[in-house]
């Protein structure tokens, strides 16, 4: 599930997961919340993640909460980086959280979360990330990654996402696309098994250009202004939106169907 935006599209999105987990048989839930909370007035830390939105994701039951650039904004950062449940992008240098995790139970799964650098915004507080093909293939040297992988790849760029999916087609299950919350309509199953999504999406209100919140901080900066003395960012007023995908994955690791839900 993609990118959460909002406290009100958290506890919505709370309400159906029982729903959705009996009605598609899921096995796993996994869920970005790295925009879960509107957190400060500078467009540069305006989201995060709070203490409270990530207990009401994970009591609804989802297994597995991952991040972004915004991983590192609000003001419960070390505490929710120590949840064993939350998954941060595994790609830079940073002593707190995990960026990898891996769920047992009657299947095992294990999630990704990596960060491309063309997510990465000056004054962030997230830590500046590595470029993604060396830091794969020290991943894959240092992490015994037989059967289902999933990545969560959260990067600005279409053609990164879906060059980065095809060059690791047959080692990962599945590379799906976050940040940039408009979801694009079709998933491909790649020759080598790999399913690849180039953007899940957003889940949260819908309005303006889709991102879940008013742009005009995204338009100020457009225009040459100064967006840093604009008002705290605002959230979109439209119906709420699920930003989803459904990924069937064999035992052996490979996906064999992608399935958009709503």
């Amino acid at each position: 599930m993609g990118d959460v935006v909002g406290e009100e599209a958290a506890g919505w999105l709370a309400d159906r997961i029982g729903q959705l987990r009996d009605e598609h048989e899921l096995d796993w839930i996994v869920v970005n919340a790295e925009n879960g909370a509107v957190t400060g007035p500078n467009p540069m830390d305006g989201f995060g993640m709070t203490v409270e939105i990530v207990d009401t994701l994970l009591e609804a039951g989802v297994d597995a909460i991952t991040g972004g650039n915004h991983s590192w904004d609000g003001p419960d950062v070390d505490k929710i980086l120590a949840y064993p449940q939350m998954v941060r992008p595994l790609n830079l240098d940073e002593e707190r959280g995990q960026g990898l995790l891996t769920l047992r139970g009657n299947t095992t799964l294990t999630v990704i979360n990596l960060l491309s650098p063309t997510a990465e915004l000056p004054g962030m507080a997230a830590p500046k990330p590595h470029p993604l093909w060396p830091s794969w293939q020290e991943i894959t040297a240092e992490h015994d990654l037989t059967g289902p992988t999933v990545i969560d790849l959260h990067g600005e760029s279409p053609w990164e996402k879906a060059s980065f999916a095809a060059a690791l087609d047959g080692q990962a299950s599945a590379v799906v696309g976050t940040h940039t919350h408009d979801p694009t309509q079709r998933g491909h199953v790649l020759p080598g098994g790999t399913g690849y999504v180039t953007e899940l999406g957003m889940t949260g209100r819908l309005g303006h250009t889709g991102g879940g919140f008013d742009p005009m901080h995204f338009v100020a900066k457009m225009r040459g202004e100064d967006y840093t003395a604009l008002p705290a960012y605002t959230l979109a007023k439209g119906p709420l939106a699920l930003g989803a995908v459904i990924l069937d994955i064999d035992p052996a690791g490979a996906t064999t169907a992608i399935t958009r839900i709503a």
